[in-house]
């Protein structure tokens, strides 16, 4: 059993440092792939432009979070906005689809643009250093602290109740 401590919010600190992380990937992404060939930036907006806040957030991951449902706090958003993103508080339990969904998005993220970023160094080095930062605060900070016991990327795997 993990002696790690559950989260019951997040410092303004933490939320920065997520936030301008996750934007700095989706950010040098998108600037990377457009310098490069436009057309294909397409499809990189709706996977990380519309997948994480309007998939992610508002259906899969999100309703089912204590964070924001018990304690009213969110890591990537103010807990007031992401309310708004989040109509119902779902049941804690995944489905199959929902977690290939959010599989799906989260390696997409930072992959797909490696192709077009390679042509400028600036920009690949800086998404580097963006991933890095952000998935090895996910992996190794706020997913051993994570209530969202279904989410793939908990590592406490702790049921803590939403309701």
């Amino acid at each position: 059993m993990s002696r790690c401590v559950l989260s019951k919010g997040f410092s303004i600190k933490e939320k920065i440092f997520a936030q301008c992380t996750f934007l700095g990937i989706i950010i040098t992404g998108t600037i990377g792939i457009s310098l490069s060939d436009p057309m294909f930036v397409i499809p990189y907006v709706f996977i990380s432009w519309y997948g994480v806040p309007g998939i992610i957030q508002r259906h899969i991951v999100c309703p089912r979070c204590p964070h924001l449902h018990k304690y009213g706090d969110c890591l990537q958003l103010s807990s007031k906005l992401t309310r708004i993103l989040v109509k119902k508080q779902k049941a804690p339990q995944l489905k199959r689809w929902e977690r290939l969904v959010f599989l799906l998005i989260f390696i997409l993220i930072p992959t797909y643009p490696l192709y077009w970023l390679a042509e400028t160094r600036f920009l690949l080095i800086s998404f580097i250093i963006f991933n890095a930062c952000w998935y090895g605060a996910q992996f190794f900070y706020f997913c051993k602290r994570c209530r969202v016991y279904d989410c793939p990327f908990n590592r406490v795997r702790i049921i803590a109740s939403t309701y």
